[in-house]
């Protein structure tokens, strides 16, 4: 599969499936409602993101929006859900909670500057 980007047409995923898969994923991080929050996550935190939060199997692929934005990586733990866009210092992270504590448990963990 391929998605246009900028920079026109660019690898996405291998398997329709996965695509599937990666749009319910973005489309429940984003619903609009008050259990979603970003943040610019400095690389000092990267290893309690890693320590607290399981990578979710889907494979590292492009984020349509901005090549600096990529790889798009996802990361899961109970009633939690975390995408990182890009591996530079300052990256870009969506946070998802199944409730308001959940969302504050992922505020306190990777305490970085959130804009919610």
């Amino acid at each position: 599969m391929v998605v246009e980007s900028r920079q026109g047409w660019v690898p996405f995923l291998d398997r329709m499936s996965l695509a599937w898969v990666e749009l319910v994923l973005s489309e429940s991080l984003f619903t609009a409602d008050n259990l979603y929050d970003a943040c610019e996550l400095p690389d000092a935190l990267m290893p309690d993101l890693h320590a607290r939060y399981a990578r979710v199997g889907l494979p590292d692929h492009p984020m349509w929006a901005s090549e600096d934005d990529s790889p798009v990586r996802w990361y899961a733990a109970p009633n939690r859900l975390i995408r990182r866009d890009g591996l530079q210092d300052q990256s870009w992270i969506h946070a998802r909670g199944r409730t308001t504590s959940d969302l504050e448990a992922i505020r306190e963990e990777l305490p970085g500057p959130w804009v919610g």
